[in-house]
């Protein structure tokens, strides 16, 4: 055993909505495991069952499992929805219930609430008041959907934020939205998302399933199923229409969510299977970005967009809607290219790389010369910092 493990640090608690595949996941992963190697004595309690990264997690790391409450509102489907996908009870008890209910008498060091909504409720009602208190914000809260889940007014939801002792923020846009939308807490501070730039390059390397659509432009868009966000629909479009006007242009779309069907059919509808591939139920989207082409983020909104890093450490060209998170990774289009939030700046963006492969060879050139945006332990000592400050 190192001698960093032999002495055990703080003990960590982590609220996170699911270990599901998806970027915010796959970071609560890698901090998780970053901080068991560090010494920390790390708890990560999911709220959802959904566990197929729990694998991926060091087996140091303890993994509780504390789902929602089983309530009346449970039985009423309008209801549940009408709450988003926190139920009823959430959004009408208090804070201190909440935390009596998840967390009980465990007592930690450190809490974090890893997400909004109910997370973010949960530790607003700690009363472990020894221990330091923070919250992720990884989305542009000013479009992003359910960031007042759980709180029954936005003066509720400000003290919620304004009473921890951090507030942690994925890129510098993702912190100006928050305060522009939740108020100025006087709290936040931007850290990066924690990449593991050597697991994502061995994991880069192993065997995949090469039978799919495949032609001599070759894109590829990573991300959770759910098109008012991820914009898989508005790129699906753009890409046919280039097919259409007789490109040799194809595209994968893998991730995992609802929409997977709904994606499904409409390849099907359109009688598209020759070039367009949905692929799903996969832990590492790695070899797929690997060999693509062109990685794209057709997002509505983003607060970091962890597929961006991801493509650009493995040497990919980027092409991303001018968006939060990705327009900072790129550097405002230095290391990959930045087209309108729209479908016709996705067409246009993608009919200037495939007519112009010396263009797409530069963006490929300059994701390499981005690798210093990613230092590992540069961006682990911030989040220790936190921990520890």
């Amino acid at each position: 055993m190192d001698n960093k493990n032999q002495v055990m640090k703080k003990k960590i608690l982590f609220l996170t909505p699911s270990l599901g595949i998806g970027g915010l996941e796959r970071v609560q992963v890698t901090i998780a495991n970053r901080l068991v190697e560090e010494g920390y004595d790390v708890t990560v309690m999911i709220l959802d069952p959904i566990d197929t990264l729990k694998d991926l997690l060091d087996e140091r790391v303890r993994l509780v499992y504390k789902t929602y409450k089983n309530h009346w509102g449970k039985r009423f489907s309008f209801i549940r929805h009408r709450y988003y996908d926190d139920g009823v009870w959430e959004t009408r008890a208090s804070a201190d219930s909440l935390y009596r209910y998840y967390v009980g008498n465990q007592r930690f060091d450190v809490e974090i609430a890893f997400f909004r909504g109910l997370c973010l409720k949960i530790l607003s009602g700690s009363d472990n008041y020894n221990a330091k208190h923070i919250a992720w914000v990884h989305s542009d809260v000013l479009k992003a959907r359910g960031y007042d889940n759980c709180f029954r007014s936005q003066q509720e939801l400000y003290r919620a934020y304004a009473g921890l002792d951090k507030i942690v923020c994925v890129s510098r846009e993702a912190e100006q939205t928050f305060i522009e939308a939740i108020g100025d807490t006087e709290n936040t501070t931007v850290i990066h998302n924690l990449v593991d730039i050597e697991e994502i390059r061995k994991k880069a390397e192993e065997p995949y399933a090469s039978e799919y659509a495949r032609a001599r432009f070759h894109i590829v868009l990573a991300g959770r199923f759910l098109n008012r966000v991820k914009g898989q629909r508005r790129l699906m479009r753009a890409v046919e229409r280039l097919h259409r006007n007789g490109a040799d242009i194809s595209l994968a779309l893998i991730g995992n969510g609802a929409e997977e069907y709904l994606l499904k059919g409409l390849i099907k509808e359109h009688r598209a299977s020759a070039y367009m591939t949905v692929i799903t139920g996969i832990e590492n989207p790695y070899p797929y970005i690997r060999e693509a082409d062109l990685l794209v983020c057709a997002s509505y909104y983003e607060g970091f967009n962890l597929t961006v890093a991801e493509a650009l450490i493995l040497g990919v060209p980027v092409l991303s809607t001018d968006c939060a998170g990705p327009d900072e990774i790129l550097d405002q289009g230095k290391y990959g290219m930045i087209v309108e939030n729209s479908e016709l700046g996705i067409y246009r963006g993608l009919k200037e790389l495939y007519s112009d492969p010396q263009l797409l060879q530069e963006y490929r050139t300059r994701a390499q010369q981005r690798m210093d945006f990613f230092d590992e332990d540069k961006i682990y000592r911030q989040i220790e910092d936190v921990i520890e400050r």
